[in-house]
This record gives structure tokens, C-alpha cells and sequence, in this order.
């Protein structure tokens, strides 16, 4: 309300000292050192322009108060909402750190069980115990929705599922359908080992060499079907790994060609910098030749300009002399001895 006072009172003295001075154009009159001239027609209506140009600008440049009220309350409305939004933001930053802690938390929790399981596991069968069950036959020992989930988990010996191993299974039915079948072929190599074994406990004409002979050979025969497993194992894991690369392998050529154009790029814009390093020395040097020369070029006009100066001082002497002898050369000898006299005196 005071800025508003104090404009409304500039203005209306603005008003009445323009008033005062179009009244005094309207006369046509200008005072200076107490005298009154006569103003031109052309002065007298500039003067009229401007005063009504100033009395305008004045009256634009006044606000309402009711406009100012508006303004006021349009901008704490507006840094209300502002700070509302603020306090959204950061509460539901809030909320996404705590979600985000929880689910490290249940993570942490399942690779945990997992390891819990997968040990426990190792500790009652073994390091291999999936191939153990498989040849051994210790179907009663582990369940049967278990051993499925074991047949189908080509890819870890943990025995614990995942996602991926889940879908690679999908994916390469073929090459589980051959593992079931070497899997069957050599449970029914241990089944037969079995009956042999019953067949020479029964019959006594058999002599124990020929017992050990045959579990020796069965033993290797054993050995050799676990390395056929292992290697059969280690091809499927080369086909799913070959399928990723493949599928990798657009990808792949994409950043090398990417890569590629870095390099080129890089190399060009190498060059292009030398190039203009090259041409920035010799600019350098061409400025600090031409420094130099205009360096000699101003002490060569300082001399002259000196010696002209010298020259000047010269003529000047030399007209005054010139001028001195033609004044004594036609001067009367009484002015001359006046002047001698005057100059004895001082």
C-alpha cells in the first residue's frame, strides 16, 4: 500500500510540473539570466510530446492495489503447492527404500534355504548324489516329485531349482529324453548286477576269483557310465550355452560395428586436433612476428615524432631570431636605447 501511495504521489507531481511546463510552452516562452526569449513552434510542440509521453508511462507503470492483493495470494497458493509436491516426493521416497530393503531381505532369506538345503543334502548322500540314486536305485530314499525335479536339473548339482535351469529344461527336451534313456539303460545294468550277484551267492561251483574278477570289471563298467553321464551333462550345457551366444552374437556384431565407428572417429578427430595444433604454433609464431615488427614501428614514430619536435623547436627559434633582427633593423635608435634603459632598470 506505501509503494503504491508513494507512486500515485510521484505521478501526480509529475502531472502538475508537466502541466506547468506545457502552460509555459503554450506561452511560447523560455527564461535564461533573468531575460525572456521567444521559443520556435518546433520546440514548444517536442516539449508537448514528451510531457504527454511521461504522463502516460506514469499511469502504466501504476498498479491497483486489488491487482497486487490478486498477485500476493496467486503466489502463495502457487509455493503451497510446491512444497505439497515436495513432501509426496519425498515420502514416497521413503516408501521405495523401505520396499527395497525388504526385498534384499527375503532375497538374502532364500539364497540362504537354498544353501541350507543344498548342504544338507551333500552331508546325507553325498557330493553326487543325484547320480547315486540314479544308479544305486534309492528311489525310497528321496521322493518321487523330487527325483523329477533332480532328472530335469541338467545345469547345477545342488539339486535346488531355478528359473533358468527351469526353461533351459523346456527348452532341450531332446537331450532330456536321451539322459532318461541312458539313465533307465543303467538301472537295468544294476538290477542285473543284482541278479548275478544272487546267482553266485546260490551256486557254489563258482570260484571266488571269478566273483572278483566279475565285480572288478562291473566296478569299472560303473566308473565308465558316470564319465558318460558327466561328459553327456557337459554337451548339454555347451548346447544351451552355443544357443545363448547365438542369440548374443546379433548383439555382439552390433558393438563391434559400434566400436568400430568410435575408433575411426576417434582417430579422425586425433588427427584433426594435431592438424590444428600444427596451425596454432604457426600463428603463434606469425603474431610474435608481427609483435615485433610493430613493436619497431612504434619506436620508429616515437623518434621521428621526437625529431620533429626537435625540428619545430628549431624553426620556432629561428623565426624568432629572424623576427628579432628585422625589428632591431628597422627600429629607431631611441626606441632601442629606451628599451635598453628599461631593461637596466627592471
Amino acid at each position: 500500500m506505501i509503494k503504491v501511495k508513494l507512486s500515485l504521489r510521484r505521478g501526480y507531481h509529475h502531472q502538475h510540473h508537466n502541466r506547468h511546463a506545457t502552460e509555459a510552452d503554450c506561452e511560447g516562452m523560455f527564461v535564461t539570466s533573468g531575460h525572456r526569449h521567444h521559443r520556435p513552434p518546433s520546440l514548444a510542440r517536442k516539449s508537448r510530446c514528451r510531457s504527454e509521453s511521461s504522463e502516460s508511462a506514469a499511469a502504466w507503470k501504476t498498479v491497483h492495489p486489488k491487482r497486487l492483493n490478486q498477485l500476493h495470494s496467486q503466489y502463495s497458493s502457487a509455493t503451497a503447492t510446491n512444497e505439497e509436491l515436495l513432501r509426496l516426493v519425498l515420502k514416497q521416497g521413503e516408501v521405495i527404500r523401505k520396499q527395497l530393503k525388504k526385498l534384499r531381505h527375503s532375497e538374502h532369506q532364500i539364497g540362504y534355504l537354498e544353501d541350507k538345503t543344498h548342504r544338507a543334502r551333500v552331508k546325507k548322500h553325498g557330493s553326487n548324489y543325484l547320480l547315486e540314486t540314479y544308479l544305486k536305485g534309492l528311489s525310497d530314499a528321496v521322493d518321487p516329485e523330487a527325483d523329477s525335479s533332480l532328472a530335469v536339473d541338467k545345469n547345477s548339482d545342488s539339486g535346488v531349482m531355478t528359473e533358468g535351469d527351469s526353461e533351459q529344461s523346456h527348452n532341450n527336451n531332446p537331450k532330456i529324453t536321451k539322459n532318461t534313456k541312458t539313465l533307465e539303460r543303467l538301472s537295468l545294468s544294476s538290477e542285473e548286477f543284482g541278479k548275478d550277484l544272487k546267482d553266485d551267492d546260490t551256486s557254489s561251483t563258482v570260484s571266488e576269483a571269478t566273483v572278483r574278477e566279475q565285480l572288478e570289471l562291473y566296478e569299472k563298467i560303473t566308473k565308465v557310465n558316470k564319465r558318460l553321464l558327466k561328459e553327456e551333462e557337459a554337451l548339454v550345457r555347451l548346447d544351451v550355452n552355443i544357443r545363448k551366444y547365438e542369440k548374443n552374437k546379433e548383439g555382439t556384431e552390433e558393438v563391434s560395428k559400434a566400436l568400430n565407428k568410435l575408433r575411426t572417429d576417434m582417430t579422425k578427430s586425433a588427427c584433426e586436433m594435431q592438424h590444428n595444433e600444427i596451425v596454432l604454433e604457426e600463428i603463434v609464431e606469425k603474431l610474435e612476428s608481427r609483435r615485433l615488427y610493430l613493436d619497431n614501428l612504434y619506436r620508429d614514430i616515437a623518434n621521428e615524432d621526437k625529431e620533429y619536435e626537435m625540428l619545430q623547436a628549431l624553426l620556432f627559434s629561428k623565426a624568432q631570431q629572424a623576427s628579432e633582427y628585422e625589428s632591431r633593423r628597422y627600429r629607431p635608435p631611441q626606441l632601442y636605447q629606451t628599451k635598453e634603459l628599461l631593461d637596466t632598470l627592471v
